[in-house]
């Protein structure tokens, strides 16, 4: 009988950027910035230097990360996983926590969670509402069989396969 060598306290989550899809195994009471910095260590570490012709900011700060609006339905699109600061009635800036700003466990994140990423432009305000902040690039995969999308990349492999044993 093989061991069982499951963590309660780790989550693998898959995040997501344009067709860019990074596994990450991450603690429940890590802090997001604990999380993002290890993305994007991730990221740098395969040689990466951009994704979608985005390139790669130079902090962990600068990573923005989203969940899904209906986890059932990732197409319905992303919020982000951080709330903004909000102002009061005096016009000072109160500081409001949340339990999503703090650790996998509290936004009630799921082992295999599917999150959204994106990075925060040079140069844009950071006022938590950032041009393009509702714009997540995240393509997510079908399988249409009316199209053929599965057959005619098969269809490729065949052709390479052929033209190979040609040689």
């Amino acid at each position: 009988m093989a061991a069982d060598t499951s963590n309660p306290e780790l989550l693998t989550l898959r995040f997501k950027n344009h067709k860019t899809t990074i596994l990450l195994l991450v603690s429940r009471q890590e802090s997001f910035t604990v999380v993002k910095a290890k993305l994007l260590d991730a990221i740098k570490s395969t040689g990466v230097t951009q994704i979608n012709k985005q390139p790669l900011p130079r902090k962990a700060d600068d990573v923005i990360l989203g969940v899904p609006i209906d986890n059932n339905d990732p197409s319905q699109g992303w919020i982000d996983l951080e709330i903004p600061d909000m102002e009061d009635d005096g016009g000072k800036k109160a500081k409001k926590t949340s339990v999503l700003n703090a650790t996998p466990l509290g936004a009630g994140l799921k082992d295999g969670m599917v999150l959204a990423f994106k990075f925060r432009q040079e140069g844009a305000k950071d006022d938590g509402m950032d041009i393009d902040d509702n714009e997540w690039d995240v393509v997510l995969p079908t399988f249409d069989d009316e199209e053929g999308s599965q057959v005619n990349g098969g269809d490729k492999g065949d052709a390479q396969a052929e033209d190979g044993d040609e040689a």
